[in-house]
């Protein structure tokens, strides 16, 4: 039997190929025996960590939505005051690099999967949902420090949110009237809107 470091390296393999081939091919084209050749190992050895493709999937996404929280804290400083925080939540989302590529990819094979797919519809309301809860979050200290004059937080968030995907949904599809500099500074200006006057 395999050490349990040795185990977790495995399974950790093979999400990485798992969410590369999701980020290249699309949840619905993805193949096993694609993952396992990215991965370095046989199809057995995928089947014996996942026991089916669907599982495979939703570890993936699972996996995906880990390694988002971990680039947000990376960037993310303790001394950061609120509305900080909330200009580099967006500079952190913005599809800038291949590692900020390949996980919008994922994203979005997440959400047009889940419109077929209850399962996965209620994985995106838990990883989604600490999304929006970390941008309410920061909104709310924001208000609360006389920072920013929000009149409802929760609009706000959403409005952030919503606006922060849309954006860079026209990024990621090469959009002649969307650039990384516009969605920053669209961001960055939404943001200023609700400075004190």
């Amino acid at each position: 039997m395999a050490r349990p470091s040795a185990v977790a390296e495995r399974r950790h393999q093979i999400l990485e190929a798992t969410r590369l081939v999701i980020s290249e091919r699309g949840f619905r084209d993805l193949r096993i025996a694609d993952v396992a050749k990215i991965a370095g190992y046989s199809t057995g050895t995928v089947h014996y960590y996942f026991a089916s493709k669907d599982e495979l999937l939703v570890e993936a996404f699972r996996f995906q939505y880990e390694q988002s929280v971990e680039r947000r804290e990376n960037y993310l400083a303790e001394d950061d005051d609120p509305v900080q925080r909330l200009r580099k939540l967006a500079s952190g989302y913005l599809p800038s690099s291949d590692v900020t590529i390949e996980s919008w990819r994922v994203w979005l094979e997440l959400w047009v999967s889940a419109l077929r797919s209850l399962p996965l519809a209620a994985i995106n309301d838990v990883y989604y949902g600490d999304w929006r809860r970390a941008v309410l979050e920061a909104a709310t200290e924001a208000r609360d420090a006389g920072l920013l004059d929000i009149p409802d937080l929760a609009a706000f968030s959403d409005a952030y949110v919503a606006m922060m995907d849309g954006l860079a949904i026209q990024v990621l599809i090469g959009s002649a009237h969307m650039t990384l500099d516009r969605m920053q500074a669209t961001c960055t200006a939404f943001i200023d809107s609700f400075l004190p006057q």
